[in-house]
């Protein structure tokens, strides 16, 4: 019985330490394109004209600076919200884990 108790725990372990992993490199993505878009509303700044050109796809568009910057505020402001909620179940996920491994030593210890 302890036996089938240990796999499921190394199981869930396993697949939360997964989970942990995938979270940890969405958190590094949204990073970067959140310091990007800090470095072009920057950028875009110290232009003294008032069109620039925005690339779309693999086209690139005639637009506003005060657009653009416009754009890449709120698009800064979904990226924190997603860095937010991806933080929040970072925590969950880490504390699953410590939690789990805390568990398999208390069962081992015990056999």
């Amino acid at each position: 019985m302890s036996q089938n108790i240990v796999q499921e725990m190394a199981s869930s372990l396993r697949s939360s330490k997964a989970q942990l992993e995938v979270v940890n490199r969405q958190l590094a993505q949204l990073d970067r394109q959140k310091k990007l878009a800090q470095v072009t509303a920057k950028e875009l700044e110290t232009y003294p004209v008032g069109k620039v050109w925005r690339s779309c796809g693999k086209a690139f568009v005639l637009q506003d600076r005060s657009t653009y910057t416009k754009d890449l505020g709120s698009d800064e402001k979904l990226v924190e919200e997603q860095l937010k909620s991806l933080k929040i179940k970072q925590h969950y996920l880490q504390t699953t884990v410590d939690n789990t491994v805390e568990s398999l030593r208390r069962v081992i210890e015990q056999t």
